[in-house]
């Protein structure tokens, strides 16, 4: 059959909802985020540079075309590794591409990780599961779950360990005691 009667993943009237009670830059960060959905969903064998090139060609803003494809795999693998019992980090280790220093901040502050997060559930229903499983299955987290599982480590080993926080290459501007400054 043709390819575009093929259902797409939509958002739902509570999803709409979640965004009436948002700051409206959720919005972006939403259109954004269902064009990821889209591309990962169109081209699942692509690694993450061909995925953040199409999207920066569907009209996202580069930056935040990095961070969805950084932050949504993440926020959508920590569900699965929460129900392995295994914690994770509430942080994320900023690798500053631009001037090579690291730093450990805060997931919750991140717009793409809070988004992908709070509508997760959305994908893990019979109808999208297809889309979160694809999507989860880029987690850095989930991969190193699942290689502890492979070499042997118990799940009952797992659950009492703790994930450090998964390294971001990202590019960010620094900021003085006067504000941001330009790369």
């Amino acid at each position: 059959m043709l390819g575009w009667f093929k259902k797409q993943a939509q958002p739902s009237s509570q999803h709409e909802q979640l965004l009436r009670r948002m700051h409206p830059v959720f919005r972006e960060v939403d259109a954004g985020f269902q064009k990821y959905i889209d591309t990962v969903t169109a081209h699942p064998d692509w690694d993450d540079n061909q995925i953040e090139h199409e999207l920066s060609g569907l009209g996202v803003e580069p930056a935040l075309a990095k961070e969805l494809v950084s932050f949504v795999p993440l926020a959508f693998g920590r569900e699965v590794v929460a129900q392995l019992g295994v914690k994770c980090s509430d942080n994320f280790r900023l690798h500053d591409m631009t001037d090579g220093s690291e730093q450990d901040l805060p997931l919750a502050n991140e717009l793409a990780f809070a988004w992908a997060k709070a509508v997760a559930g959305e994908y893990r229903t019979p109808q999208l599961i297809h889309v979160f499983k694809l999507v989860a299955s880029r987690s850095a987290e989930l991969d190193a779950v699942n290689n502890a599982l492979k070499a042997g480590v118990s799940q009952d080993k797992l659950r009492e360990s703790k994930l450090a926080p998964s390294v971001v290459y990202l590019r960010r501007t620094k900021k003085r005691a006067g504000g941001p400054v330009a790369d």
